[in-house]
């Protein structure tokens, strides 16, 4: 159906040191929260439904599945343990980084909101809300981070059973120790899925890595309206875009932010696709097309872009289009 992951040059976000110098860099891709509006949020005492579930009609599929069951490791700056919304979400945790789980950046637990958040009536809901999270800390503090690291929190994730496993982070090269882990994953089965990267339209060939290797779900951004945000990474291996714009999540210390980047885009397909394989388990594959690794989701996903038969390097294949008829309709014959 398509030809997955052209060849390319490639730019970096930012350039950034790495705690090692043999090492590239790792950044994570996100904007600072307007701090008005984090403070009234903060304040909401129900569940907040983002524009980007409220787009793709996520209520209208809860009912049907809500992504219990399934596991998706969060590769990222750690997790506010305490946040309100992510209460009985952390089942597994490990830091690669030797600051300690706990997220002081910020990124790592806006991240794991979008995913995942509770539907419990406190702030913010994310798209899978009974979804199972891993948290591995493969960056630090101040957001950096080696591939040595990402590398030992793939082998992490897929030793401690993640079904999918969620990167908001990139780099400029590649590194044989995450190559080897990625597709060590992909082999046994796992979902990956990472971000195109943020270095926007200046670059015709801009995607970073790991969102840049064979094999993985690579995620752009798009707006309110569903075009390419002018920050999303350029490039032949774009598959796809969710919303990565004004994205409400939870923050450090208890808060809520609004962030943008294809940080944000990332775990939102992390969360569709774990509604897809809660549904697809519970229904033991029952007149669906089936999903057993990360090739059948892509293929999968392609079937809800707007052009999945039209590729190009700003938008993939299209953003994904409203779930509606994520239910009985999308079995095998569609």
């Amino acid at each position: 159906m398509s030809q997955r992951k052209d060849e390319s040059t490639t730019q970096s976000e930012t350039t950034i040191e790495t705690p090692s110098p043999v090492l590239p860099a790792v950044t994570i891709h996100a904007v600072a929260a307007d701090s008005a509006e984090l403070a009234e949020h903060a304040a909401a005492q129900r569940d907040r439904l983002d524009w980007g579930p409220a787009m793709h009609s996520l209520p209208s599929v809860w009912w049907e599945t809500q992504g219990g069951g399934i596991k998706v490791a969060v590769l990222d700056t750690g997790v506010d343990i305490d946040h309100p919304d992510l209460g009985g979400a952390v089942v597994g945790d490990q830091d690669f980084t030797g600051d300690g789980i706990e997220d002081v950046n910020g990124h790592g637990t806006h991240v794991a909101g979008i995913i995942a958040a509770r539907l419990n009536s406190v702030g913010f809901v994310g798209v899978a809300p009974r979804a199972d999270l891993l948290i591995g800390k493969v960056l630090n503090n101040q957001g950096r981070g080696s591939f040595s690291a990402i590398a030992e929190g793939i082998d992490w994730a897929v030793g401690e059973g993640a079904d999918i496993i969620s990167m908001s982070l990139g780099g400029p090269v590649s590194d044989n120790a995450l190559y080897r882990s990625i597709h060590t994953a992909l082999a046994n089965g796992r979902i990956v899925v990472c971000a195109a990267g943020n270095d926007g339209s200046l670059f015709s060939n801009s995607i970073g890595y790991p969102g840049r290797e064979g094999g993985v779900i690579s995620v752009g951004a798009h707006d309110r309206n569903g075009n390419p945000a002018g920050f999303s990474s350029r490039g032949g291996e774009v598959d796809l875009m969710a919303p990565g714009t004004d994205i409400w999540s939870s923050y450090r210390n208890g808060g809520y932010a609004k962030l943008s980047g294809t940080s944000m885009a990332t775990p939102f397909v992390s969360g569709i696709c774990a509604l897809i394989l809660a549904k697809h388990r519970a229904d033991g594959n029952n007149g669906r097309i089936p999903i057993f690794n990360c090739e059948d989701m892509y293929q999968h996903l392609l079937r809800t872009t707007s052009h999945p038969g039209y590729h190009d390097n700003a938008s993939g294949y299209g953003p994904l289009q409203a779930f509606a008829r994520f239910g009985p309709q999308m079995t095998e014959h569609d």
